[in-house]
């Protein structure tokens, strides 16, 4: 048992100037900028996302921890320690700190909250980065998604106008077509007068010619009959 927490807290040691070096160089990998104030614990309840989303960036969020552990032993051992057992309760916390005591006498509850304070800190500098990144990527997307929506949009307007135009001419164009039905089907009583008229004069003129043609006759068959040549 106690090599086995042994194992779980013993980590080689560093000299002061790697300890600082390591604080100041520490990255996660997102900038490095502050997102300004940390949120106060417990404040913030995120909305449902899918659990590989959360495992991944639950996993980044490790990772980071542990590149910028600090060297010797200090929260984050005590923390990996506590997380390996599974079991939260009095005494996996008094053996834990028992235990961190015996590798490293300069060990106090003291050091071990102002430790747990630097990688909480660390965590919310990450989380502020992660947040300023989402925002961006979403007011891009934002953009973006209102730019193709607005060219959409004015072509669907233009396109609507056209349609409206169209039908307009339609309209008219078969309002044209039945007046000129309308006219069609009113030019034989229109033009029927003028047809009767020359009709009339055809049938006078074949009448006129038989009558003048019979008197003519009459006048050449007298000649033939009462003339003696």
């Amino acid at each position: 048992m106690l090599k086995n927490w042994k194992n779980l807290f013993v980590k080689s040691e560093g000299t002061e100037e790697e300890k600082s070096n390591t604080q100041e160089t520490f990255s996660f990998p997102v900038n490095n900028t502050s997102s300004g104030t940390a949120p106060a614990a417990n404040s913030y309840n995120p909305a449902p996302v899918n659990d590989p989303v959360v495992n991944e960036v639950i996993q980044v969020y490790e990772s980071g921890l542990e590149s910028i552990n600090m060297p010797g032993y200090d929260f984050y051992e005590f923390y990996k320690a506590i997380s390996s057992t599974g079991q939260v309760n009095e005494h996996t916390y008094q053996l834990a700190y028992q235990m961190a005591r015996s590798l490293d006498k300069t060990i106090t509850v003291q050091k071990l909250m102002h430790d747990a304070e630097f990688y909480i800190s660390k965590i919310n500098e990450v989380h502020g980065n992660y947040v300023n990144q989402g925002q961006g990527k979403l007011r891009s997307l934002e953009e973006k998604k209102s730019a193709e929506k607005g060219q959409l949009q004015g072509e669907i307007d233009r396109g609507s106008a056209r349609i409206s135009q169209l039908k307009a001419e339609l309209q008219q164009l078969e309002a044209e077509v039945n007046t000129k039905r309308n006219t069609l089907s009113k030019i034989d009583e229109g033009f029927a007068p003028q047809e009767k008229a020359v009709r009339d004069k055809l049938i006078a003129n074949d009448t006129a010619r038989q009558a003048s043609i019979a008197k003519l006759n009459t006048i050449k068959e007298g000649i033939f009959k009462y003339i003696k040549a």
